[in-house]
């Protein structure tokens, strides 16, 4: 079965799909942030939100994959490095090294590459 160029609306799902999972490196955070402070009961709290995040992901990914192109879809995987430094400095204060943005921005530019391929 031959796949034409994704549609927005397929766009929009895939790269809603890819925040949904970038969104899981959080949860994961939040985690051992908690399970170094001793707290338990949040430990499991974010690591069961982890987990059902990446089952709905999961769910959400094989409907992408029905939709387009399946070396298109994970070319498009590389936006979730942006999302995950996004996260880091938003909620925990990381910083954005010059060696980090280049590489966020070299790994656009490869999705960028392959994006425009494919029209």
């Amino acid at each position: 079965m031959r796949m034409t160029k994704p549609k927005l609306h397929g766009m929009m799902l895939l790269h809603g799909t890819l925040l949904l999972y970038s969104v899981v490196s959080v949860f994961a955070k939040l985690a051992g942030i908690q399970m170094g402070a001793g707290s338990w009961p949040l430990t499991v709290v974010y690591l069961g939100l982890e987990v059902l995040t990446l089952g709905v992901y999961s769910i959400l990914w094989q409907q992408v994959l029905r939709r387009m192109p399946l070396n298109f879809a994970y070319s498009n995987k590389g936006i979730c490095t942006l999302w995950t430094a996004l996260f880091g400095l938003t909620f925990f204060g990381e910083s954005l090294t010059l060696g980090k943005t280049l590489g966020i921005v070299v790994v656009l530019i490869g999705v960028l590459l392959v994006v425009t391929d494919h029209e």
